[in-house]
C-alpha cells in the first residue's frame, strides 16, 4: 500500500478544511500563503488536539490505533508524550494560553534554522513573508503533527489544558490575545465570547466528521456517537 492509499491523519484532515481560507493571490493571480497564517494554523491545530486529548485522556490507545504505525504503538505514544513534555520545558514557565505557548515554541523548534535564529520579538518583521508552493508544503508537513502532539499534551496535562482554554476563552487574557496578534497570529479584533465547553463541542464535531469518514469503527470507542 502506498502513502497515497493510506487514510488522512486527523491533522491532514483539519488542514485541508481550513487551508483554502488562508490563501491569497498575488498581482498575477499566483496563490500564496503568508508565514504568519501558517503558524496561526499550527497554534489552532495544537489547541484542537489538546482539547481532544483532555477529553480522550483515557482513550489514547484508541486514538493511536488511527495511525498507521504497525506494532510500534507504545513507542509512538511515548515519543509524542515526550515531545509535549519537551515543548513545555522549552517554554520555561507555565503557559497561560495556547497561541503564545505554541507560537513561541514553534519559533524555537521550527524557525531558527530557517530564519537565522529570529526570536519572538523579531517575528513581526517576517510575519508577512509570502511562502512559495514548495515552502508552504514544507511548513504544512512540519505543523501537521501539531494535532497528535496536542492530543498528547492534553492527555498528559488535562488540568493545565483546561486552565489555558479558560484563560483564552472565558477569562480572556487580553494581553496574551493582543501579544499573539502583534506577532502575527491571525485572530479576530476581540476575543469571541465562548466557553471551554463550546470549544470542546467544536473540537468533538471536527473529530466526529473525521472518524466517521476514515475510522467509523471507532465512533463508539471515542464517545463520538
Amino acid at each position: 500500500m502506498s502513502d497515497k492509499d493510506l487514510p488522512l491523519t486527523l491533522g491532514q484532515f483539519l488542514i485541508m478544511g481550513i487551508l483554502p481560507k488562508l490563501g491569497e493571490r498575488g498581482v498575477f493571480g499566483r496563490p500564496f500563503i503568508r508565514l504568519g497564517r501558517v503558524l496561526t494554523l499550527s497554534c489552532w491545530l495544537y489547541e484542537v488536539g489538546a482539547t481532544l486529548g483532555r477529553l480522550w485522556k483515557d482513550k489514547i490507545p484508541v486514538v493511536i490505533s488511527m495511525y498507521n504505525i504497525g506494532g510500534k504503538r507504545e513507542e509512538f505514544t511515548q515519543y509524542w508524550h515526550e515531545q509535549a513534555r519537551n515543548r513545555l520545558e522549552k517554554y520555561g514557565k507555565q503557559p497561560q494560553t495556547f497561541p503564545i505557548f505554541v507560537l513561541q515554541t514553534d519559533l524555537d523548534m521550527f524557525m531558527e534554522k530557517k530564519l537565522e535564529y529570529l526570536k519572538i520579538e523579531d517575528f513581526g518583521k517576517i510575519v508577512g513573508k509570502k511562502l512559495s508552493h514548495s515552502e508552504t508544503n514544507e511548513w504544512l508537513r512540519l505543523i501537521e503533527t501539531s494535532v497528535i502532539e496536542g492530543i498528547m499534551f492534553g492527555s498528559r496535562y488535562p488540568d493545565l489544558t483546561h486552565t489555558m482554554l479558560a484563560n483564552e476563552w472565558e477569562k480572556i487574557d487580553e494581553d496574551s490575545w493582543n501579544e499573539a496578534k502583534k506577532y502575527g497570529v491571525t485572530l479576530s479584533e476581540k476575543p469571541p465570547e465562548m466557553t471551554v465547553e463550546d470549544k470542546e463541542k467544536e473540537a468533538v464535531e471536527m473529530a466526529r466528521d473525521y472518524v466517521r469518514q476514515y475510522h467509523p469503527r471507532l465512533i463508539a470507542d471515542l464517545s463520538l456517537e
